[in-house]
């Protein structure tokens, strides 16, 4: 079983502008920074020549929801997805990942203002609804390189959604990131039956909010849409949101999310049985990327392993529990070879 999500990574064009807005803006605390170890890049896929910096950031320490910011060279040309503004060429109903979330303090117009005068611009007006018992009050905008990134005010949120606290400081960690899911049957098994992961929200958004959350999702009005909310109780971060739209449903984001692409690129959770996981993994039919791997170069040594999901997501499974170190074979001991006896001279005595 897995943990909730540690971190997400997002692939940027220029790393010091992407830190202007989350840690200048909205104040999200500059863990580590570094340039990515050739044994990551190698276990990622990507060409022998390439290059990368990273920055992780966190919520004053807080050990889940980080965000990992990677500035790969050459800088890449493909987009995980454009579905906003001019040359987008795919739909807000296409499969596969979505937006990174935070929350803020109410009232949500001090949070859209601090992010429109950095120079970004929000897709919607904050919109308030209602799923199951939750009340929410929500817009988006396009962060670096066009990253959909949500915040959100959660009036009425549970425990298992918001944890205590929370936003602690101007933004929060990333309590939940988004992904337009497909076949929901198949993305339930998924996620319960292989991750091990406790469904938080099951639930379809109501007659009476869904023009609502069509406008604050850019779908047509009238488009049904079905939120599936992923999490590890008592833990409220690190969710993942799947939506579905029914009928409505777009094509596949296919090979958009990876490492070496702008956008939303990676999920990270960890397991402390990357073996056994990777075995319900091959036996679910999931894509394995990167089979169990060890991974130097970057602090202690730990395993990989690198899954794509039922809606074109991109995991990546780390286990830091135990590194069995290769243990370097003995020579066979020498015969010890007898020394041949030779006779003492006796020195004579003057």
């Amino acid at each position: 079983m897995v943990t909730p999500m540690r971190m997400a990574t997002a692939g940027v064009s220029d790393l010091n502008q992407a830190l202007k807005l989350f840690r200048d803006v909205m104040k999200l605390k500059l863990e580590r920074r570094g340039t990515v170890s050739a044994g990551l890049l190698k276990a990622w896929k990507l060409p022998a020549a390439t290059k990368a910096r990273f920055a992780e950031l966190s919520c004053k320490g807080y050990p889940v929801g980080w965000l990992r910011l990677v500035e790969f060279r050459p800088t890449p040309k493909q987009k995980v997805r454009i579905d906003h503004g001019p040359g987008a060429r795919d739909t807000a109903t296409d499969v596969g990942p979505k937006a990174l979330d935070f929350y803020v303090a109410d009232p949500i117009m001090n949070s859209v203002r601090k992010i429109e005068a950095a120079g970004y611009t929000f897709r919607s007006p904050p919109v308030k609804h209602q799923i199951a018992t939750s009340v929410s009050e929500e817009c988006l905008f396009s962060g670096p390189d066009g990253i959909p990134v949500l915040i959100m005010v959660g009036h009425v949120h549970g425990r298992t959604s918001l944890r205590a606290g929370s936003p602690d400081g101007p933004f929060s960690e990333i309590p939940t990131i988004s992904i337009c899911a497909g076949d929901l049957k198949k993305t339930r098994a998924f996620y319960n039956g292989v991750l091990g992961l406790t469904a938080v929200t099951d639930a379809e958004t109501p007659d009476e909010y869904r023009d609502l959350v069509d406008k604050l999702t850019g779908v047509p009005q009238g488009t049904r849409v079905h939120f599936l909310l992923y999490g590890k109780p008592p833990e409220a971060s690190g969710k993942i949101l799947l939506v579905h739209f029914f009928e409505r449903t777009g094509k596949r984001l296919v090979g958009r999310m990876k490492p070496g692409n702008l956008g939303f690129t990676l999920l990270t959770h960890d397991t402390k049985e990357i073996d056994a996981l990777h075995g319900r993994l091959k036996k679910f039919g999931a894509k394995i990327v990167t089979p169990p791997t060890v991974i130097s170069g970057d602090g202690k040594p730990y395993r990989m392993m690198m899954v794509k999901g039922p809606n074109e997501e991109m995991f990546e499974f780390t286990d830091f529990s135990r590194i069995k170190a290769a243990t370097p074979k003995k020579k066979p001991a020498k015969k010890a070879t007898p020394k041949k006896k030779t006779k003492a001279k006796k020195k004579k005595r003057s």
